[in-house]
Parts: C-alpha cells; sequence; structure tokens
C-alpha cells in the first residue's frame, strides 16, 4: 500500500490524519534546518573568501554562539525586581530565546505554553524571554504586563531579559515572536515562530544526539 492509499484510508478518521500530518511534518521541518544550515555556511564561507562580512548580519544557524553570549550581563526582570546576570546557569539546557513585546498579543498567547513545557522539561529545556529597547518597552510596561496580564494568563515564571540592545542584533528579525534555539552545545539549531514551540518539536530536539 503507498503512503498516499494508506493516507486516503485515513481520511474518514480526522483524528488520526492530523495526527499522522503532524508526526510527519515534525522531522521534515526540523531535518530542513540541515539544508538551510547548509546553504548559509556555504554563503557565509563565500562571502570570507572575497568580500567582508559584517557582524551586524547576525549569527546564523549552524554557528555556535560565542563565548561572550554565555558571559555577558543582562537586566533580568525577576518577581517585580530587576537583577543583572547571565545566561550561564542555562548552559548544558536547550536554551530558546523568545523576543517579545509587552504590546504583541500574539507573544503573551504563547507563555503558559513554555511555562508548562519548561516545568515538564527541568534539567533539559530553558526559556528565556528577551524584550528589546527598540520595541519601547519601559520596565514598568513589563511590570504592568506581568501582573495584569501574565497573571491571568499564565507565563509569571518565564524570565525576562528587558531593555535588550545586545541579544537582539546578534538575533535580527522582522516579526515576533521570534524563537531562537540554541543546542545543549551551544549551536544555533533554528529561527521559527511561535507555531514550533510545540511538545513534539521539543521532544524531537531533546533527543537527539549531539545537543
Amino acid at each position: 500500500m503507498t503512503f498516499f492509499n494508506a493516507l486516503a484510508a485515513l481520511w474518514s478518521k480526522s483524528k488520526y490524519i492530523y495526527r499522522a500530518f503532524a508526526w510527519l511534518a515534525i522531522p521534515v521541518i526540523l531535518s530542513s534546518y540541515v539544508f538551510v544550515n547548509s546553504a548559509f555556511a556555504q554563503s557565509r564561507q563565500n562571502g570570507e573568501a572575497g568580500v567582508k562580512v559584517q557582524q551586524s548580519m547576525g549569527l546564523i544557524i549552524g554557528e555556535r554562539v560565542p563565548q561572550d553570549f554565555w558571559t555577558r550581563e543582562h537586566l533580568f526582570y525577576n518577581e517585580g525586581d530587576t537583577v543583572r546576570g547571565t545566561l550561564e546557569r542555562f548552559k548544558g539546557k536547550l536554551l530558546v530565546l523568545d523576543f517579545w513585546a509587552t504590546w504583541c498579543g500574539a507573544c503573551r498567547k504563547n507563555f503558559s505554553n513554555l511555562e508548562s513545557l519548561q516545568k515538564d522539561y527541568p534539567d533539559d529545556l530553558a526559556f528565556v524571554l528577551v524584550n528589546p529597547a527598540k520595541y519601547k518597552d519601559s520596565y514598568a510596561k513589563v511590570n504592568d504586563c506581568y501582573n495584569n496580564m501574565l497573571s491571568q494568563t499564565g507565563g509569571t515564571t518565564l524570565a525576562s531579559i528587558i531593555l535588550d540592545e545586545q541579544l537582539v542584533a546578534q538575533f535580527p528579525h522582522y516579526l515576533i515572536p521570534h524563537y531562537v534555539w540554541i543546542s545543549k552545545n551551544g549551536f544555533i539549531k533554528a529561527f521559527t515562530g511561535s507555531g514550533w514551540t510545540l511538545r513534539e518539536a521539543i521532544e524531537f530536539q531533546i533527543s537527539q544526539e549531539g545537543l
């Protein structure tokens, strides 16, 4: 029986067809990052051969984050207060940076899902919210968002870097939410939107050797 015949046989059972598509899509999408990585790596190599690559281009898939990525200090929002700290405590986990703004409803909507996933995999997974200064959020706006919005919808336990200028320069983007997936070994695995914080995708990444 061919794949399409099997698919047709499942068509009348909608719950099975959606599940089949989900499991098929996860390895296809994630494995496509390998192709993207190869393409970007080739472009970077070609650029180094004849054209100087500017740092403003940002880091790309397949690169290892620089050492100062872990040791550079950031301003973290923590339960109504602010504290300076580094990302070093997340080293050795699958780290997902989530660029967001208080005015982004699509960003806030997914926080409860991130919070649940992080609680389920405390030793292997960390989500860190990143609120760039260019999105014009102040401490007061972030504090109000946590107290009056996230307290109702979920996500108050997620750590957030605020007034960021460094990470957004390393990982430039146009749309939010924007996720940067960094492996246990410090390699950039993917850039995605909120749709790929699915539990299956997280489990797939955590289970891979060489993370």
